[in-house]
């Protein structure tokens, strides 16, 4: 019994016996905590998989319902209505009035889901259709199909390839139909398992035929769909190979098709595998936590003193960035304090010039950023995606030309000075895009006096101009709209205007606008006015700023002047 008095009277004896005393009860503790739980979370991780599979598969079979509830009601809308009846493929004033309204309208109906790919409308009188993605367009060997099965025997839900297609007639006899594109319903499912762990393919709820391209199902899925018990609506298990799969149906009498899940249950039970062995582990640290603590308490002297070694060590290699955190006792905080703040200051003054060096470099990237519109690229982009799908090549070769020269411009644009002339082209580039989507609404001229196009200007400067005058002037108004740009000489400067006949800027506008390019801080509107103001009075070759002004005509303008100068540019 004495060595276990000397024990007890020797700090790491006490130590060690006082973890003990610890330790046993806990032990205990957590091994019967640890058999309880994982035989619950066994239960919730399976009652949590399939749940997880039934709610994001109802979101898309809510949201499908919902498009065929907006089908019946496209059959009673005014605007269809009305343009159906009346259409005989002839164009006058009225007509045109009358598609113009049907034709958004369907257009509005397409954008209420992701899963909506086209709205159509059969126009008997011409025996046309009014596409949503196409206008109008002649019957194709398809619709006519659909419409023959839809009269003869009632048939409303069709599919070809990765495409569904709903139709839907009103009391009216107007006849609707929508195209579903199961290549988004992919997609979603497929954004909704991160992980990857289930796979799935679609049926027709009643004839229980495949759906969508044979090639998108594998293997394992063809084998599923050849076992599947159609009889049961229960989830069901099949053995494939070595392996076993969960199989699940959801759907809805009313969206026509039945998603057939399926997932690998060892993939479905990964939790309570990982479970089991975090208990393993667990039980392995329980067991050798006091070896582990009594090494620990030896050390507890050592351990700080070679994280403050390392760290010098650090130091000698002119490496900083090594703090020290404050978890030891409290003398050993203080050292460790001291050569944090240490660390700190030399680290600041190392950084210090190249902080101010990164701040002038970004405020000038910012600055030119900002006369980037992104929603003039999603546009182009959008606009382009149509004229593909509209087979318009010539079109679409136009586009990528005019995005090229637009985009080439930007690249460069960091450059502190650009020609007139490719500033002129710039526009001109610039002007055509909006021209390719606003059509004939968009007309311009630009005017430059012969002789100024070797001058020099800071870059961007008229593109924000011509896009405040579209975004609040054309876009706004009603009639075709005319953009001038102007460049004359005058004396020693040269006089930029950028001028539009919309109309719709009023004076208390213009009043508005003065006040916003003379703020100090960047303002929510017209922020393009704002720093092209910015720029020009931080520029020595411009006094004045921006000039805005509205004629008794009605014509915006907003002038510049700035001094002729000759300098290396883009």
């Amino acid at each position: 019994m004495n060595w276990f008095k000397n024990v007890k009277k020797s700090l790491l004896g006490r130590l060690v016996l006082s973890i003990m005393v610890i330790w046993i009860p806990f032990t205990v503790l957590v091994f019967g905590g640890l058999v309880i739980l994982s035989s619950h979370l066994t239960k919730e991780t399976i009652n949590n998989q399939t749940d997880k599979v039934k709610y994001y598969s109802a979101i898309i079979n809510a949201d499908i319902e919902r498009v065929m509830q907006s089908m019946y009601q496209m059959c009673g809308n005014k605007a269809i209505v009305e343009f159906t009846t009346h259409w005989r493929g002839q164009v006058d004033y009225e007509s045109y009035l009358s598609y113009v309204e049907a034709y958004n309208t369907i257009k509005e109906y397409r954008n209420i889901s992701m899963y909506i790919d086209d709205v159509f409308l059969y126009l008997p009188q011409s025996g046309e259709i009014l596409s949503a993605n196409s206008s109008i367009i002649p019957i194709d060997d398809i619709f006519l199909t659909m419409k023959e099965s839809f009269e003869k025997d009632g048939v409303s839900f069709f599919h070809n390839n990765d495409a569904l297609y709903y139709l839907s007639q009103g009391s009216n006899q107007v006849m609707v139909g929508i195209k579903i594109s199961l290549l988004d319903i992919r997609y979603t499912l497929r954004g909704y398992d991160s992980e990857g762990s289930y796979d799935y393919f679609f049926v027709d709820s009643e004839t229980k035929e495949l759906l969508g391209r044979p090639e998108s199902l594998s293997e394992t899925g063809k084998q599923i769909y050849k076992r599947i018990d159609w009889e049961s609506n229960e989830s069901q298990e099949q053995a494939i190979g070595r392996n076993k799969y969960l199989i699940y149906r959801i759907g809805s009498n009313a969206n026509k098709f039945l998603i057939i899940v399926y997932m690998n249950r060892a993939d479905a039970y990964r939790t309570i595998y990982t479970l089991y062995w975090a208990w393993a582990a667990t039980s392995v640290v329980l067991l050798l936590m006091p070896v582990f603590l009594t090494i620990v308490i030896k050390r507890i002297i050592n351990r700080p003193m070679e994280k403050l070694s390392r760290a010098m060590q650090m130091v000698e290699q002119e490496k900083y960035n090594c703090k020290l955190e404050l978890n030891e006792s409290k003398e050993f905080n203080y050292v460790f304090e001291q050569y944090n703040r240490m660390t700190e200051k030399v680290r600041n003054l190392i950084q210090e010039v190249l902080e101010k060096q990164l701040q002038v470099e970004q405020a000038r990237y910012k600055e030119l950023q900002m006369q980037i519109n992104p929603h003039f690229l999603f546009n182009s982009l959008y606009m382009g995606y149509h004229m593909a799908k509209s087979d318009d090549c010539e079109a679409v070769g136009d586009l990528c030309m005019y995005l090229g020269d637009y985009f080439s411009v930007l690249t460069f644009a960091s450059n502190d000075f650009i020609s007139v002339d490719n500033e002129l082209k710039f526009i001109n580039t610039y002007l055509k895009l909006n021209q390719m989507r606003f059509g004939r609404k968009l007309n311009f001229r630009i005017a430059m006096e012969e002789g100024l196009g070797d001058y020099t200007i800071p870059p961007l400067l008229l593109q924000p101009l011509i896009e405040n005058s579209i975004m609040h002037g054309m876009e706004k108004c009603t009639h075709p709209c005319m953009i001038t740009v102007e460049i004359h000489e005058n004396n020693d400067e040269l006089d930029f205007t950028v001028a539009d006949d919309s109309g719709v800027i009023t004076q208390d506008t213009i009043d508005k606008i003065r006040d916003i390019i003379y703020l100090d801080k960047m303002p929510e509107t017209y922020f393009g006015l704002w720093n092209i103001q910015n720029r020009l009075l931080r520029n020595g070759d411009c006094r004045k700023g921006l000039v805005l002004e509205k004629e008794d005509n009605g014509i915006f303008r907003v002038s510049f002047s700035i001094a002729k100068r000759r300098e290396r540019y883009v």
